[in-house]
Protein backbone atom coordinates (compact mmCIF):
# COMPACT_ATOMS: atom_id res chain seq x y z
CA UNK A 1 0.00 0.00 0.00
CA UNK A 2 1.30 3.32 -0.78
CA UNK A 3 2.51 5.69 1.40
CA UNK A 4 0.80 9.57 1.41
CA UNK A 5 3.02 9.94 4.47
CA UNK A 6 5.92 9.49 2.34
CA UNK A 7 5.25 10.96 -0.12
CA UNK A 8 4.42 13.99 1.78
CA UNK A 9 7.76 13.85 3.88
CA UNK A 10 10.02 13.12 0.60
CA UNK A 11 8.89 16.46 -1.39
CA UNK A 12 8.83 18.45 1.76
CA UNK A 13 12.53 17.36 2.53
CA UNK A 14 13.37 18.21 -0.98
CA UNK A 15 11.92 21.81 -0.73
CA UNK A 16 13.86 22.68 2.70
CA UNK A 17 10.44 22.53 4.26
CA UNK A 18 10.90 20.01 6.82
CA UNK A 19 11.81 19.84 10.95
CA UNK A 20 14.91 17.68 12.32
CA UNK A 21 11.80 15.23 13.90
CA UNK A 22 10.02 14.99 10.31
CA UNK A 23 13.80 14.50 8.24
CA UNK A 24 14.49 11.34 10.92
CA UNK A 25 10.77 9.83 10.45
CA UNK A 26 11.59 10.09 6.56
CA UNK A 27 14.73 8.43 6.96
CA UNK A 28 13.36 5.63 8.99
CA UNK A 29 10.20 5.59 6.22
CA UNK A 30 13.48 5.07 3.29
CA UNK A 31 14.96 2.04 5.40
CA UNK A 32 11.56 -0.04 5.12
CA UNK A 33 11.69 -2.92 2.15
CA UNK A 34 8.34 -2.50 2.27
CA UNK A 35 8.60 1.47 1.12
CA UNK A 36 11.70 0.47 -1.65
CA UNK A 37 9.80 0.34 -4.58
CA UNK A 38 7.76 3.59 -3.63
CA UNK A 39 11.09 5.73 -3.24
CA UNK A 40 12.47 3.99 -5.87
CA UNK A 41 9.38 5.81 -8.03
CA UNK A 42 9.53 9.06 -6.09
CA UNK A 43 13.20 9.22 -6.95
CA UNK A 44 13.07 8.28 -10.18
CA UNK A 45 10.33 10.78 -10.90
CA UNK A 46 12.11 13.30 -9.28
CA UNK A 47 15.46 13.20 -11.53
CA UNK A 48 14.40 11.48 -14.78
CA UNK A 49 11.20 13.48 -15.76
CA UNK A 50 12.45 16.74 -17.02
CA UNK A 51 13.05 16.24 -20.73
CA UNK A 52 14.85 19.91 -21.32
CA UNK A 53 18.32 20.33 -21.75
CA UNK A 54 19.12 20.77 -18.53
CA UNK A 55 18.47 17.10 -17.43
CA UNK A 56 20.42 15.48 -15.09
CA UNK A 57 22.95 13.26 -16.83
CA UNK A 58 22.08 9.64 -16.32
CA UNK A 59 25.75 9.09 -14.18
CA UNK A 60 25.47 11.06 -11.95
CA UNK A 61 21.62 10.05 -11.07
CA UNK A 62 22.76 6.64 -11.38
CA UNK A 63 25.36 7.41 -8.57
CA UNK A 64 22.78 9.03 -6.58
CA UNK A 65 20.28 6.53 -6.71
CA UNK A 66 23.26 3.74 -6.21
CA UNK A 67 24.13 5.22 -2.81
CA UNK A 68 20.52 5.57 -1.36
CA UNK A 69 19.32 2.27 -2.47
CA UNK A 70 22.62 0.40 -1.07
CA UNK A 71 21.64 2.24 2.24
CA UNK A 72 17.68 1.27 1.85
CA UNK A 73 18.94 -2.29 0.84
CA UNK A 74 20.31 -3.22 4.33
CA UNK A 75 18.16 -5.43 6.05
CA UNK A 76 16.12 -4.45 9.65
CA UNK A 77 16.87 -7.35 10.62
CA UNK A 78 20.92 -7.21 10.56
CA UNK A 79 22.30 -7.36 13.81
CA UNK A 80 25.10 -4.68 14.32
CA UNK A 81 27.65 -5.08 17.23
CA UNK A 82 27.42 -1.24 19.66
CA UNK A 83 31.44 -1.01 19.83
CA UNK A 84 34.83 -2.84 19.12
CA UNK A 85 35.86 -5.35 21.20
CA UNK A 86 38.98 -6.18 21.91
CA UNK A 87 40.62 -9.82 22.82
CA UNK A 88 40.83 -8.97 26.60
CA UNK A 89 37.24 -7.87 26.83
CA UNK A 90 33.52 -9.51 26.09
CA UNK A 91 31.58 -8.84 23.36
CA UNK A 92 28.92 -6.55 23.54
CA UNK A 93 25.11 -7.91 22.76
CA UNK A 94 23.86 -7.38 19.33
CA UNK A 95 20.85 -5.84 18.64
CA UNK A 96 18.16 -4.73 15.92
CA UNK A 97 20.00 -1.40 15.86
CA UNK A 98 20.07 0.48 12.83
CA UNK A 99 23.90 1.74 12.51
CA UNK A 100 23.97 5.71 12.14
CA UNK A 101 26.00 5.75 8.78
CA UNK A 102 22.87 4.23 7.13
CA UNK A 103 21.11 7.47 7.94
CA UNK A 104 23.90 9.54 6.98
CA UNK A 105 24.44 7.93 3.83
CA UNK A 106 20.28 8.34 3.10
CA UNK A 107 20.57 11.63 4.16
CA UNK A 108 23.53 12.99 2.18
CA UNK A 109 22.52 11.16 -1.04
CA UNK A 110 18.94 12.82 -1.15
CA UNK A 111 20.85 16.19 -0.23
CA UNK A 112 23.57 15.57 -3.27
CA UNK A 113 19.73 14.82 -5.53
CA UNK A 114 18.37 17.83 -4.55
CA UNK A 115 21.20 20.09 -5.49
CA UNK A 116 21.56 18.25 -8.57
CA UNK A 117 18.27 17.79 -9.84
CA UNK A 118 15.68 18.20 -7.53
CA UNK A 119 15.35 22.37 -7.22
CA UNK A 120 15.04 21.97 -10.78
CA UNK A 121 11.76 19.54 -11.22
CA UNK A 122 10.56 21.66 -7.91
CA UNK A 123 10.93 25.39 -9.18
CA UNK A 124 11.70 24.78 -12.82
CA UNK A 125 14.91 26.96 -12.42
CA UNK A 126 17.25 26.76 -15.12
CA UNK A 127 19.93 24.51 -13.64
CA UNK A 128 22.49 23.40 -16.28
CA UNK A 129 24.76 20.30 -15.28
CA UNK A 130 28.40 21.35 -14.95
CA UNK A 131 30.48 20.91 -18.05
CA UNK A 132 33.58 19.35 -17.23
CA UNK A 133 35.42 22.32 -18.85
CA UNK A 134 34.29 24.61 -16.15
CA UNK A 135 35.00 21.73 -13.39
CA UNK A 136 38.46 22.44 -14.59
CA UNK A 137 38.61 26.25 -14.44
CA UNK A 138 36.63 26.12 -10.88
CA UNK A 139 39.45 23.60 -9.73
CA UNK A 140 42.55 24.35 -11.51
CA UNK A 141 43.33 20.99 -13.41
CA UNK A 142 41.56 17.75 -13.88
CA UNK A 143 42.71 14.44 -13.70
CA UNK A 144 41.51 11.26 -15.38
CA UNK A 145 40.60 8.27 -12.86
CA UNK A 146 43.14 5.35 -12.56
CA UNK A 147 43.04 1.78 -14.31
CA UNK A 148 44.31 -1.53 -14.88
CA UNK A 149 48.46 -0.53 -14.10
CA UNK A 150 50.66 -3.01 -12.28
CA UNK A 151 54.22 -4.22 -12.41
CA UNK A 152 55.24 -7.99 -12.39
CA UNK A 153 58.86 -8.81 -10.95
CA UNK A 154 60.28 -11.64 -11.14
CA UNK A 155 62.71 -13.71 -8.80
CA UNK A 156 65.94 -13.13 -10.89
CA UNK A 157 64.99 -8.91 -10.39
CA UNK A 158 63.85 -8.97 -14.27
CA UNK A 159 60.52 -6.43 -13.94
CA UNK A 160 57.89 -6.33 -16.61
CA UNK A 161 54.97 -3.48 -17.20
CA UNK A 162 52.13 -5.46 -17.67
CA UNK A 163 50.12 -2.20 -19.43
CA UNK A 164 52.43 -2.60 -22.19
CA UNK A 165 53.07 -6.19 -22.50
CA UNK A 166 51.54 -8.39 -25.30
CA UNK A 167 48.63 -10.20 -24.34
CA UNK A 168 49.25 -14.09 -24.09
CA UNK A 169 51.91 -16.49 -22.64
CA UNK A 170 54.59 -13.97 -20.65
CA UNK A 171 57.83 -14.43 -22.01
CA UNK A 172 60.90 -16.48 -19.73
CA UNK A 173 57.78 -17.25 -17.36
CA UNK A 174 55.90 -20.52 -17.90
CA UNK A 175 52.65 -21.07 -17.40
CA UNK A 176 51.79 -17.27 -17.00
CA UNK A 177 49.18 -15.44 -18.90
CA UNK A 178 48.55 -11.45 -19.01
CA UNK A 179 45.18 -10.16 -20.46
CA UNK A 180 45.56 -6.45 -20.64
CA UNK A 181 41.92 -5.90 -21.74
CA UNK A 182 40.62 -7.27 -17.73
CA UNK A 183 43.65 -6.18 -16.28
CA UNK A 184 44.50 -9.76 -15.30
CA UNK A 185 47.56 -12.33 -14.87
CA UNK A 186 46.93 -15.90 -14.47
CA UNK A 187 49.30 -18.66 -13.54
CA UNK A 188 48.77 -22.42 -14.03
CA UNK A 189 49.66 -25.00 -11.12
CA UNK A 190 52.44 -26.54 -13.29
CA UNK A 191 53.15 -30.06 -11.93
CA UNK A 192 56.28 -30.76 -14.11
CA UNK A 193 58.04 -27.65 -11.76
CA UNK A 194 60.43 -28.98 -10.02
CA UNK A 195 61.18 -25.94 -7.72
CA UNK A 196 58.81 -22.69 -7.14
CA UNK A 197 59.88 -19.13 -7.53
CA UNK A 198 58.23 -16.08 -6.41
CA UNK A 199 56.51 -13.33 -7.87
CA UNK A 200 55.37 -10.22 -6.74
CA UNK A 201 52.76 -8.24 -8.39
CA UNK A 202 52.60 -4.22 -7.63
CA UNK A 203 50.24 -1.67 -8.22
CA UNK A 204 51.18 2.35 -8.90
CA UNK A 205 49.19 4.82 -6.98
CA UNK A 206 45.83 5.05 -9.27
CA UNK A 207 46.31 1.79 -10.57
CA UNK A 208 44.54 -1.57 -9.95
CA UNK A 209 45.02 -5.43 -10.43
CA UNK A 210 43.67 -8.98 -10.55
CA UNK A 211 45.67 -12.14 -10.14
CA UNK A 212 44.19 -15.59 -10.36
CA UNK A 213 46.97 -17.72 -8.47
CA UNK A 214 48.81 -21.25 -9.29
CA UNK A 215 45.87 -23.13 -6.71
CA UNK A 216 42.94 -20.84 -8.41
CA UNK A 217 42.61 -18.52 -5.42
CA UNK A 218 42.13 -15.01 -6.91
CA UNK A 219 43.28 -11.14 -5.51
CA UNK A 220 42.33 -8.13 -6.40
CA UNK A 221 44.93 -5.42 -5.31
CA UNK A 222 43.94 -1.89 -4.96
CA UNK A 223 46.06 1.54 -6.03
CA UNK A 224 49.56 1.21 -4.31
CA UNK A 225 49.75 -2.39 -3.04
CA UNK A 226 51.92 -5.05 -3.86
CA UNK A 227 51.61 -9.36 -3.45
CA UNK A 228 54.65 -11.61 -2.95
CA UNK A 229 53.57 -15.72 -3.88
CA UNK A 230 54.98 -18.54 -5.44
CA UNK A 231 54.53 -19.06 -8.71
CA UNK A 232 53.92 -23.15 -7.60
CA UNK A 233 52.58 -24.29 -4.42
CA UNK A 234 54.15 -26.72 -2.74
CA UNK A 235 54.77 -28.32 0.92
CA UNK A 236 51.62 -28.30 3.41
CA UNK A 237 50.69 -24.42 3.50
CA UNK A 238 50.12 -21.67 0.81
CA UNK A 239 52.14 -18.28 2.09
CA UNK A 240 51.60 -14.96 0.60
CA UNK A 241 52.87 -11.41 1.55
CA UNK A 242 51.20 -8.25 1.32
CA UNK A 243 50.71 -4.93 1.69
CA UNK A 244 47.89 -1.80 0.29
CA UNK A 245 44.84 -3.71 0.11
CA UNK A 246 43.63 -6.42 -1.53
CA UNK A 247 40.49 -8.77 -1.28
CA UNK A 248 40.80 -12.46 -1.74
CA UNK A 249 38.79 -15.66 -2.70
CA UNK A 250 40.76 -18.42 -1.94
CA UNK A 251 40.37 -21.71 -3.28
CA UNK A 252 39.61 -24.40 -0.39
CA UNK A 253 42.03 -26.81 0.60
CA UNK A 254 42.02 -28.63 4.30
CA UNK A 255 45.61 -29.69 3.55
CA UNK A 256 47.42 -26.76 2.36
CA UNK A 257 46.14 -23.76 5.04
CA UNK A 258 46.26 -20.03 3.19
CA UNK A 259 48.69 -18.03 4.94
CA UNK A 260 48.47 -13.90 4.36
CA UNK A 261 51.72 -11.93 6.01
CA UNK A 262 50.56 -8.46 6.36
CA UNK A 263 53.46 -6.18 5.96
CA UNK A 264 52.96 -2.99 8.65
CA UNK A 265 54.98 -0.19 6.34
CA UNK A 266 55.36 1.82 9.69
CA UNK A 267 57.34 -0.82 11.57
CA UNK A 268 58.65 -2.38 8.25
CA UNK A 269 57.64 -5.99 9.38
CA UNK A 270 55.49 -8.45 9.24
CA UNK A 271 53.06 -7.69 11.57
CA UNK A 272 50.05 -9.47 11.11
CA UNK A 273 48.79 -13.13 9.80
CA UNK A 274 45.58 -13.85 8.13
CA UNK A 275 45.18 -17.88 8.34
CA UNK A 276 42.40 -19.23 5.85
CA UNK A 277 41.16 -22.88 4.32
CA UNK A 278 38.41 -21.41 1.88
CA UNK A 279 36.87 -17.71 1.89
CA UNK A 280 36.71 -14.30 0.98
CA UNK A 281 37.60 -11.59 3.06
CA UNK A 282 39.67 -7.98 2.25
CA UNK A 283 42.67 -6.68 4.37
CA UNK A 284 43.89 -2.85 3.66
CA UNK A 285 47.08 -2.32 5.14
CA UNK A 286 48.20 0.97 3.92
CA UNK A 287 50.97 2.89 5.79
CA UNK A 288 48.80 6.30 5.78
CA UNK A 289 46.19 4.41 7.56
CA UNK A 290 46.39 4.26 11.07
CA UNK A 291 45.29 0.56 11.56
CA UNK A 292 45.36 -2.53 9.66
CA UNK A 293 41.93 -3.77 8.75
CA UNK A 294 40.87 -7.74 7.86
CA UNK A 295 36.66 -7.98 6.93
CA UNK A 296 35.62 -11.16 6.76
CA UNK A 297 32.57 -11.32 4.08
CA UNK A 298 32.28 -15.74 3.53
CA UNK A 299 33.91 -18.78 5.62
CA UNK A 300 36.10 -18.24 8.52
CA UNK A 301 40.04 -16.72 9.22
CA UNK A 302 41.89 -16.05 11.67
CA UNK A 303 43.63 -13.01 12.67
CA UNK A 304 47.08 -13.30 14.44
CA UNK A 305 49.28 -10.75 15.94
CA UNK A 306 52.18 -12.03 17.83
CA UNK A 307 50.76 -14.30 20.69
CA UNK A 308 46.86 -13.08 20.09
CA UNK A 309 44.84 -14.42 17.29
CA UNK A 310 40.73 -14.20 17.26
CA UNK A 311 38.30 -15.79 14.94
CA UNK A 312 36.45 -13.71 12.27
CA UNK A 313 32.48 -14.73 11.41
CA UNK A 314 31.24 -12.87 8.03
CA UNK A 315 30.45 -8.99 8.56
CA UNK A 316 33.03 -8.82 11.19
CA UNK A 317 35.82 -7.01 10.63
CA UNK A 318 39.82 -7.14 12.90
CA UNK A 319 41.50 -3.97 13.34
CA UNK A 320 44.96 -3.77 14.65
CA UNK A 321 47.08 -0.85 15.04
CA UNK A 322 49.32 0.19 13.07
CA UNK A 323 53.05 0.98 14.14
CA UNK A 324 52.21 -0.49 17.75
CA UNK A 325 53.85 -3.43 20.06
CA UNK A 326 50.42 -3.95 21.43
CA UNK A 327 48.83 -6.97 21.20
CA UNK A 328 45.58 -5.65 20.65
CA UNK A 329 42.77 -6.98 18.00
CA UNK A 330 39.61 -5.22 17.91
CA UNK A 331 36.23 -7.04 16.39
CA UNK A 332 33.38 -4.70 14.85
CA UNK A 333 30.58 -6.03 12.76
CA UNK A 334 31.00 -3.98 9.84
CA UNK A 335 29.04 -3.19 6.07
CA UNK A 336 30.89 -5.55 3.83
CA UNK A 337 29.34 -4.04 0.68
CA UNK A 338 31.05 -0.83 2.07
CA UNK A 339 34.45 -2.41 2.26
CA UNK A 340 34.69 -3.77 -0.77
CA UNK A 341 32.83 -1.02 -2.73
CA UNK A 342 36.61 -0.50 -4.18
CA UNK A 343 36.76 -3.52 -5.90
CA UNK A 344 33.22 -3.26 -7.53
CA UNK A 345 34.48 0.29 -8.87
CA UNK A 346 32.76 2.49 -6.45
CA UNK A 347 34.00 5.14 -3.92
CA UNK A 348 31.76 4.36 -1.29
CA UNK A 349 32.50 7.35 1.70
CA UNK A 350 31.51 7.42 5.08
CA UNK A 351 33.68 8.91 7.39
CA UNK A 352 35.65 12.43 7.77
CA UNK A 353 37.53 14.11 5.41
CA UNK A 354 40.69 13.45 5.84
CA UNK A 355 39.98 9.57 5.34
CA UNK A 356 38.04 10.28 2.34
CA UNK A 357 40.92 11.93 0.69
CA UNK A 358 43.56 9.22 1.52
CA UNK A 359 41.27 7.09 -0.89
CA UNK A 360 41.24 10.10 -3.34
CA UNK A 361 44.66 10.35 -3.22
CA UNK A 362 45.84 7.31 -3.68
CA UNK A 363 43.17 6.20 -7.06
CA UNK A 364 44.21 9.87 -8.55
CA UNK A 365 47.61 9.94 -7.26
CA UNK A 366 47.68 13.17 -6.18
CA UNK A 367 48.95 14.52 -2.70
CA UNK A 368 46.56 16.45 -0.38
CA UNK A 369 47.35 19.46 1.59
CA UNK A 370 45.19 21.30 3.86
CA UNK A 371 44.24 24.67 5.21
CA UNK A 372 41.95 25.35 8.07
CA UNK A 373 40.26 22.64 10.47
CA UNK A 374 38.72 20.34 8.12
CA UNK A 375 39.06 17.39 10.81
CA UNK A 376 35.49 17.25 11.51
CA UNK A 377 34.30 17.40 8.27
CA UNK A 378 32.04 14.39 7.89
CA UNK A 379 30.36 13.39 4.67
CA UNK A 380 28.94 9.80 3.44
CA UNK A 381 27.92 8.93 -0.20
CA UNK A 382 28.48 6.85 -3.38
CA UNK A 383 30.45 7.72 -6.52
CA UNK A 384 31.95 5.60 -9.59
CA UNK A 385 35.41 5.48 -9.54
CA UNK A 386 35.62 5.60 -13.27
CA UNK A 387 35.05 9.21 -12.69
CA UNK A 388 37.22 12.19 -13.29
CA UNK A 389 38.81 13.61 -9.91
CA UNK A 390 37.21 17.02 -10.54
CA UNK A 391 33.60 15.29 -10.33
CA UNK A 392 34.65 12.80 -7.65
CA UNK A 393 35.03 17.00 -5.59
CA UNK A 394 32.30 18.59 -6.74
CA UNK A 395 30.02 15.96 -5.38
CA UNK A 396 32.01 16.14 -2.14
CA UNK A 397 31.68 20.31 -2.53
CA UNK A 398 28.24 20.50 -2.52
CA UNK A 399 27.21 18.83 0.94
CA UNK A 400 28.84 22.41 2.09
CA UNK A 401 31.55 23.92 3.95
CA UNK A 402 34.70 22.39 2.24
CA UNK A 403 36.52 24.14 -0.91
CA UNK A 404 39.30 21.97 -3.14
CA UNK A 405 41.91 23.55 -5.42
CA UNK A 406 43.97 21.12 -7.97
CA UNK A 407 47.43 22.61 -8.65
CA UNK A 408 51.03 20.67 -9.83
CA UNK A 409 49.06 17.35 -8.96
CA UNK A 410 48.04 18.75 -5.32
CA UNK A 411 44.58 19.13 -3.96
CA UNK A 412 43.95 21.77 -1.32
CA UNK A 413 41.12 21.09 0.67
CA UNK A 414 39.99 24.50 2.18
CA UNK A 415 37.52 24.58 5.10
CA UNK A 416 35.10 27.63 4.17
CA UNK A 417 32.77 27.68 7.80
Amino acid sequence: MRSERLDDLFFRYCGKNITGEEQEELMTLLLLEENREQINGLIDQLIRNDKSEHQLSKEIADDILTSIFTATAKKAEQDFADDAVFESGDQEPAGNIRPVWVFRLVAASLALLMVYGGYQWLNKKEQKQVPVAVLRSVYGEDVPAGGNRASLTLESGQTFDLSTVTNGNLKDQPGVTVDRSKGEISYQQLTDVQASSYNILKTPLGGQYKVILPDGSRAWLNAGSSLKYPTVFTGSERNVEMTGEIYFEIEPNKKMPFHVQVVDRIKSNKDMEITVLGTHFNICSYGDEPTMQTTLLEGSVKVKKGDMSRILSPGQQAEVLAGEAERKIAIKMVDTESVVAWKEGRFEFNGNIKEIMRQISRWYDLDVHYEGNVGRKAFAGTISRKNNVSEVLRMLELTGGIQFRIEDRKITVKNTD
